[in-house]
C-alpha cells in the first residue's frame, strides 16, 4: 500500500510538474546582423537597421537611430552627463572619440550610417529610413555632398526622387509610406520650406555645414534651413505626383530656426491624418528659442493640401511656456482606431533626470490632453520613449530598466529595457525582457534562445500581427549577461505566440527576466548599473561599407 501510495504521489508530482512548463511569447529571430533595429514592415516579412561609424547617441541620451541632423529634439539640448562623461565622449584628440568623431566627419561630408537588414546601403547609395507593407516597398534618403534627397522604391523597381519645392540647399527626408486604399502612397517626411529661409546661403546654414566642431557650436544651428511637415504622394506605378506641406507652423516666428516633420499617417473614420511635430517660437526671438511640439494635420488628397497645425495638448503644458517644464514633444504614430502616441521631453530636471517620457492621445478628444502611462514609474523622473503603433492598439518603445536609480543630470545614461504597452488598456504593459523566457517541466526559467542569452534594450517597430523589431544585446552565456560583459549589438524580430494578440493575452506569458543590479560601468555616482562607460564601450560596432541589394 505504500509503495502505491509513492508511486501515486510521484505521478501526481510528474503531472504538476508537467503543467508548470511553459513557452516564452516571443521567439527571437536573430538577424545576426550587427546594429540597431529601426523597423519592420508591416506584413512582419521585412527587418531594417541602421548601423553607425560615430556612435554620438550616448552624448545626447538618446537613441541610436535617431536622426542627428533634421529631428532637433534629438540633439539641441547638448550633453547632460556628468563633465567627465561628456568629455569621454566629445574627445579631440589624440584619439578623437565618437560625438567629436561625427560632427568632423558631418562638416568633411563622410558617410555615417549604414543598412543592416532586408536592405544594405549607406547614405551616399541611399539610405533606407522606412519599409511599407512589405519590404519591397521603402523609402529614405540619399546624401550628395551636404544634401539630402528623399527617394521612394515600390516593389522593389528602382528609386524615384522626391524633390522638396526649393531649387537650392536641397534638403528632404522620409519617415513613412503607406499604400492608401485607392492604390496611392502616401510618403511622410520633412523638408526645406522655402518660405521662411534665414538669408538663403547665410548664417544658419553655414554654421550648420561649415561651422566650428566645438562641443557646444554651431551643430545646434543644425539643419541650417526652415523644414516644413511634408507630405508625398505616389501612384500606383510608384511614380511622383505632388508634395505637400502644411501651410504653416504651430507659432510663426521668422527669427528662429524653424523646423517641423511629420513622422506617420493613417486613415481615421474615413479622413486622412498625419502626426509629427511642428515649430512654435513662444519661447522667445533669439536664433535657438524654436521648439518642437507635438502636432497632427488632416490631409485632402482631392484638393492637395494639408490642414492648419493641430497641436497636441500635453498634461504639462507646451514646451516653451508654462514655466517652460517642457523642452519639446513629437507625435511618431497613429492607428486605424485614433490612437496616438508620441513622447514629451523635459527641459526641467526631474528625480535627477531630465526624462523623455511617452504619452497617449485620442483623435475623438482632440482637446483633452494627452496621458503619460509609464510616468514617475518606477520612479520619479523614470524615462520612456514611444516608436510605434499597430491596428491592434499595441505600443512599443523602450524604457528605463526597472532598477536604474543613477542620476542621469551630471550622471551617467541609464540602461534601457524595451516595453510592450495596450494603448486602450495601458495599465497592462510589459518588459520584453519578461516575455524571452519559459519554464521547464520543473517550472525553473529557461531564457536562453538560439544557443545566446539576450537582453533586449529598444523595440523600434511592430507589424499588423504583433511581430517586433528590436536592438538586443546578445551573450554567449548567463554568465555574461548577468556582468554585461562580451556583447554583441544586433538587430532582431520578435515572434509572438499568439498572433494579433489584443488586450492582456501576454501577461498569461510573463517570467520575471530582470537584468541583475550591479554596479558594472558606475561612475561612482547613484546606485544603479549600466552607465554610460561601459556601455561606451559595448557600442562601437564596425561600420559596415556596403553597397545597396535586397535580401
Amino acid at each position: 500500500m505504500k509503495k502505491q501510495l509513492s508511486m501515486l504521489a510521484i505521478l501526481v508530482g510528474a503531472s504538476l510538474n508537467a503543467q508548470a512548463a511553459q513557452s516564452s511569447f516571443f521567439t527571437i529571430v536573430d538577424a545576426s546582423d550587427k546594429g540597431y533595429a529601426s523597423g519592420i514592415s508591416a506584413d512582419g516579412s521585412g527587418l531594417i537597421g541602421i548601423n553607425t561609424k560615430n556612435n554620438l547617441a550616448e552624448y545626447f541620451s538618446t537613441v541610436r537611430s535617431a536622426d542627428f541632423l533634421v529631428d532637433r529634439f534629438s540633439f539641441e539640448q547638448g550633453c547632460m552627463l556628468s563633465d567627465d562623461v561628456c568629455n569621454t565622449f566629445w574627445d579631440e584628440g589624440p584619439t578623437p572619440t565618437y560625438a567629436y568623431q561625427w560632427r568632423r566627419d558631418f562638416l568633411d561630408g563622410l558617410d555615417q550610417r549604414s543598412n543592416v537588414g532586408y536592405v544594405v546601403s549607406t547614405e551616399t547609395d541611399g539610405l533606407v529610413t522606412s519599409l511599407g507593407d512589405t519590404p519591397a516597398d521603402r523609402v529614405g534618403y540619399k546624401m550628395a555632398g551636404k544634401l539630402r534627397t528623399a527617394f521612394a522604391v515600390i516593389n522593389d523597381g528602382n528609386p524615384v526622387e522626391l524633390k522638396d519645392n526649393t531649387s537650392s540647399h536641397s534638403l528632404s527626408v522620409p519617415t513613412a509610406i503607406k499604400k492608401l486604399d485607392n492604390g496611392q502612397y502616401l510618403v511622410t517626411g520633412t523638408a526645406a520650406s522655402g518660405q521662411y529661409r534665414h538669408n538663403v546661403g547665410g548664417d544658419f546654414y553655414n554654421w550648420c555645414f561649415a561651422g566650428n566642431d566645438d562641443e557646444y557650436g554651431d551643430l545646434r544651428y543644425c539643419p541650417g534651413v526652415d523644414t516644413q511637415a511634408s507630405f508625398w504622394l505616389l501612384n500606383g506605378n510608384g511614380g511622383f505626383n505632388k508634395l505637400m506641406q502644411a501651410p504653416d507652423y504651430s507659432h510663426r516666428r521668422d527669427e528662429v530656426l524653424q523646423t517641423a516633420s511629420a513622422l506617420g499617417a493613417g486613415e481615421y473614420k474615413g479622413a486622412l491624418y498625419g502626426v509629427g511635430y511642428s515649430s512654435t517660437g513662444e519661447v522667445g526671438s533669439g536664433d535657438l528659442d524654436g521648439r518642437n511640439l507635438a502636432s497632427f494635420w488632416t490631409l485632402d488628397l482631392n484638393a492637395g493640401t494639408v490642414s492648419a497645425t493641430q497641436r497636441i495638448p500635453l498634461p504639462e503644458g507646451e514646451p516653451g511656456k508654462d514655466d517652460e517644464k517642457l523642452q519639446h514633444s513629437w507625435a511618431v504614430g497613429l492607428n486605424k482606431n485614433g490612437y496616438v502616441i508620441g513622447n514629451q521631453r523635459w527641459n526641467l530636471n526631474k528625480g535627477q533626470n531630465r526624462p523623455t517620457e511617452m504619452f497617449l492621445f485620442n483623435l475623438d478628444a482632440p482637446t483633452t490632453a494627452a496621458v503619460i502611462p509609464m510616468q514617475d514609474s518606477p520612479l520619479s523622473g523614470s524615462g520612456s520613449e514611444a516608436a510605434a503603433i499597430n491596428d491592434h492598439n499595441m505600443v512599443v518603445g523602450w524604457r528605463d530598466s526597472r532598477h536604474q536609480t543613477q542620476p542621469v543630470v551630471n550622471g551617467t545614461n541609464r540602461m534601457q529595457e524595451a516595453f510592450l504597452l495596450n494603448a486602450a488598456a495601458p495599465n497592462n504593459n510589459w518588459y520584453l525582457n519578461d516575455l524571452i523566457c519559459g519554464l521547464d517541466d520543473a517550472g525553473a526559467k529557461q531564457c536562453a534562445q538560439n544557443g545566446y542569452y539576450y537582453h533586449i534594450a529598444y523595440a523600434s517597430g511592430i507589424s499588423t500581427d504583433g511581430t517586433i523589431s528590436a536592438t538586443a544585446y546578445r551573450y554567449a552565456s548567463e554568465s555574461d549577461l548577468n556582468n554585461r560583459a562580451n556583447a554583441t549589438v544586433v538587430a532582431v524580430k520578435l515572434k509572438p505566440a499568439v498572433a494579433d494578440y489584443q488586450g492582456n493575452t501576454p501577461a498569461n506569458y510573463v517570467v520575471s527576466n530582470a537584468p541583475v543590479n550591479n554596479q558594472t560601468g558606475q561612475d561612482g555616482e547613484g546606485g544603479g548599473g549600466g552607465g554610460s562607460l561601459f556601455w561606451l564601450t559595448l557600442l562601437a560596432l564596425p561600420f559596415a561599407w556596403l553597397r545597396r541589394h535586397p535580401r
